[in-house]
């Protein structure tokens, strides 16, 4: 049976696995991200994790490398496109250096996309012909799945739909969008908003420095700030998905990352919000779902495309 190399990355942490045909991981290592670092180092850092995780896996017939990557990048030479949420990768990429570090084929892919691949094969929704993955987490991204295969765009660039303007005039993200869905629903957008009505001194128990899941944690506990932050991102986000059943009619969005997991105890009340401001034919249902995949569907996604499936 086959295995491939996948991995996946994000703006704080990377993770390669040994996968093998059958979705089985047979091992998987991580280390931190960290671009400031700067892009050779991660390229190196990420080529010992792969090396080390295949000397534990005893793999013996690694076919390729696959790679999900927070984007833009483009799939058809990996190279990265203004990411970001991995400042200074601009203009480059590892296809080459792994590919002749490690002697197999690199493919490299949007994380999303290749979750969103994922999710049609081996996930709840395997055989789904219409399907967007939303990823909710440090950034917002999409991945389009129409007519089974995987929308990329003509340099990679489709699904960024974290920069659809959701909130006109409100917060930016770090790259610049004002208004956008990621700059207003992501985990980075809600540890600023928190951060800020702290330090203006609005009364909380949650710290100038709050992380996005110590402001989902402290709306769990009935905090006022962090429960009016969490609401107003999760009404951003409605917004958002709304937008995507209108433009896509998709079979299922399906919600995946960091954020979709806080707002788990609110699950209802999202279905809710995007009903209200969905198109008619989503008032008997609306079908928007969490990922059953986990944390693994990038890896499951990055090993997907190293075997050639698309």
């Amino acid at each position: 049976m086959r295995h491939v190399l996948a991995a996946d990355i994000g703006g704080t942490q990377m993770r390669a696995a040994v996968v093998r045909e059958d979705s089985a991981i047979l091992a998987r290592m991580s280390a931190p991200t960290t671009p400031a670092e700067g892009f050779e180092a991660a390229t190196e850092r990420l080529a010992m994790l792969f090396q080390r995780v295949a000397a534990r896996a005893l793999a013996p017939d690694l076919l390729a490398i696959g790679i999900a990557t927070a984007g833009p990048v483009d799939p058809a030479d990996g190279t990265y496109r203004h990411p970001p949420n991995l400042d200074g990768w601009h203009g480059k990429s590892m296809v080459p250096a792994l590919g002749e570090l490690l002697g197999m084929p690199v493919r490299v892919g949007h994380d999303a996309t290749l979750a969103a691949l994922a999710e049609t094969r081996w996930g709840a929704r395997s055989g789904a012909k219409h399907l967007i993955y939303l990823t909710v987490s440090t950034g917002i991204g999409a991945g389009i799945v129409v007519d089974g295969k995987p929308v990329t765009g003509a340099h990679g660039g489709a699904g960024e739909v974290g920069h659809l303007i959701v909130a006109p005039g409100g917060a930016r993200c770090a790259a610049g969008c004002p208004g956008c869905l990621e700059g207003n629903a992501s985990g980075r957008a809600i540890a600023i908003a928190a951060r800020a009505a702290v330090e203006a001194g609005v009364e909380s128990s949650l710290a100038v420095t709050a992380t996005a899941a110590e402001v989902f944690a402290a709306a769990d506990e009935g905090d006022p700030l962090a429960t009016e932050v969490v609401e107003r991102a999760m009404g951003h986000l409605a917004s958002g998905i709304a937008g995507l059943l209108a433009v896509f009619d998709p079979e299922v969005v399906i919600l995946g990352g960091g954020v979709a997991e806080g707002l788990a105890p609110r699950w209802d009340g999202l279905v809710e919000a995007v009903r209200e401001r969905a198109l008619p034919r989503y008032a008997a249902h609306v079908p928007v779902e969490r990922t059953t995949l986990g944390d693994d569907v990038g890896l499951f996604g990055a090993a997907l495309w190293a075997l050639g499936e698309e």
